[in-house]
């Protein structure tokens, strides 16, 4: 199997998976925003969750795998298997103690923390998110440790349980959610099931883990030429990735000064853009990060600038139809997901308001997730450490000069711009060093992802604004809108295959059927 149709495998299972822990995702959104609305209650837990989400971001899903995987796959290459194991118990040893600092000195300090990230919030409002906060602060320590073993599968091409681990979060969520008349409010209920749900994304992936040979043993050697490398990579590659995430609580910083509910529809509209990205960009960029770095070990720059281009075409080929959904569907998917309870007609205009400009950087958010493997692949961590800082400093400038005009859509489109830009330099900087990416047949691609996407948009348009279609009780609103996404699927992939799009082939390849290109 060559090593494209292996990162599309890979892409498949992690998607399949993902698409199961978004759709407990959204049920536990729909409990959320069910017993909490866009209220004060709800921006307090908002923020008090977005803190150690967005260090969940960071580690999880960024500088701690990006990190382990390249060194950790140099030991597989190697062949030394006791040295492997106690590099992976001296790491683990190591993230132990570091991460039990930051979680202490994360409670203790979250007072300034929230009011840090929410200075626009009122007193009582900030004391809430504190409490909240300490409570769910320790969910980073877990989420730490569930990445290094996240690393360690998806470098053996385990990725089923590490995909997995996510929907036992949001199960232990939803289980908290029915208990909140044993708590003092709902928030707190739900800060719980946090943490809970953090413990068991660690315990399901342990037998996986021993079935490739690992055994827990304690390894405290802060001299370990491994840990060394790891912490020598990890520190640039935190601060790097920090800045996109700080990108996020920079918005909501500005939006703690608007409207109540500001925060909160900001955090549940990026949700709904977390389904897309989680649901496609994620699992490719997990997928794609080993290959990437065994492609670096044996110096196969060729190989690896190919396996880019590759993973850029297919982040495009999904995104771009996304993006035109979302913004034209943007109010009858927020309505169709969370209205009721204290989630009303006001609360979903607000919401959806936020999903339209966060919709148009999709396709940058997830290229991010793409094109930084690349450099963290061949070692360098400094190029996007630099070009991160910038975007971040152009986001801030952005959420001024959008503050009063967009009001709570002014951080999402912010950010997206900030995106866009961190991309495209990025993209630049790495074909000036390493030579040509193919970009030319990426745009060739995504003119035909475009002329597609416009066409599906044209019909959906057509069909959500016939009178009556989209109208009356919940159930068949969501109907209507099931219809339309079925319709859009439909008339987007009938426009690549008619238009040749060879990404429709690669995909199809994931099935089984011999793909009509050479990799």
């Amino acid at each position: 199997m060559s090593e494209h149709r292996r990162v599309l495998k890979s892409t498949s299972t992690i998607s399949a998976l993902t698409v199961v822990s978004r759709i407990f995702g959204y049920i536990r959104d729909k409990r959320i925003s069910f017993l909490l609305g866009t209220g004060d209650l709800a921006d307090a837990y908002s923020i008090a969750f977005r803190i150690p989400n967005t260090l969940r971001r960071l580690v999880g899903e960024g500088a701690v795998s990006a990190s382990f995987i390249p060194v950790f796959s140099q030991y597989l290459a190697d062949g030394k298997r006791k040295e492997t194991w106690e590099f992976v118990n001296a790491v683990l040893s190591a993230a132990i103690v570091v991460m039990s600092l930051v979680v202490v000195v994360g409670i203790l300090g979250s007072s300034f923390i929230v009011g840090f990230f929410a200075s626009g919030f009122a007193p009582d409002k900030i004391h809430s998110a504190t409490i909240l906060n300490r409570i769910i602060f320790p969910y980073i320590g877990f989420v730490s440790l569930s990445a290094i073993a996240m690393g360690v599968l998806n470098s053996h091409g385990r990725f089923g349980a590490s995909a997995f681990a996510p929907v036992l979060l949001n199960l232990s969520i939803i289980a908290f959610s029915y208990m909140s008349e044993f708590f003092p409010n709902p928030a707190i209920a739900l800060a719980v099931g946090v943490v809970i749900g953090g413990i068991l994304q660690i315990l399901v992936q342990v037998p996986s883990l021993w079935r490739t040979g690992w055994r827990l043993r304690w390894l405290w050697d802060s001299a370990h030429p491994g840990v060394r490398r790891v912490a020598g990579l990890i520190g640039p590659r935190l601060f790097g990735m920090g800045i996109v995430q700080i990108d996020v609580l920079v918005g909501t910083q500005f939006a703690s000064y608007m409207i109540e509910g500001s925060v909160a529809s900001i955090g549940l509209a990026d949700r709904v853009m977390e389904l897309v990205l989680g649901g496609y960009a994620i699992a490719l960029s997990t997928a794609v990060l080993p290959v990437l770095a065994r492609q670096a070990a044996a110096n196969r720059i060729d190989d690896m600038k190919s396996t880019l281009s590759f993973a850029m075409r297919l982040i495009l080929f999904i995104t771009m139809p996304a993006t035109v959904g979302l913004i034209l569907l943007r109010r009858e998917i927020i309505e169709v997901l969370f209205e009721g309870g204290a989630f009303d007609r006001q609360s979903a205009e607000l919401t959806a308001w936020a999903l339209m400009f966060f919709a148009v950087g999709l396709s940058a958010f997830s290229m991010i997730k793409i094109v930084v493997q690349a450099f963290y692949a061949i070692h360098d961590t400094w190029t996007p450490v630099v070009i991160g800082f910038v975007s971040l400093l152009l986001n801030i400038v952005c959420n001024f000069l959008f503050f009063r005009w967009l009001r709570n859509g002014g951080p999402p489109l912010a950010a997206s711009l900030a995106a866009f830009f961190d991309t495209f330099v990025l993209m630049i900087v790495f074909r000036y060093r390493h030579g040509t990416l193919g970009l030319r047949e990426v745009v060739r691609s995504c003119t035909k992802f475009v002329v597609a996407s416009l066409v599906m948009g044209a019909v959906v348009y057509m069909f959500i604004d016939i009178p009556g279609v989209y109208a009356g009780e919940w159930t068949h609103r969501a109907l209507s809108l099931t219809v339309a996404i079925i319709l859009a699927t439909a008339v987007y992939f009938g426009s690549v295959r008619l238009l040749r799009a060879r990404e429709l082939q690669e995909m199809w390849g994931i099935y089984g059927q011999k793909p009509g290109y050479d990799d």
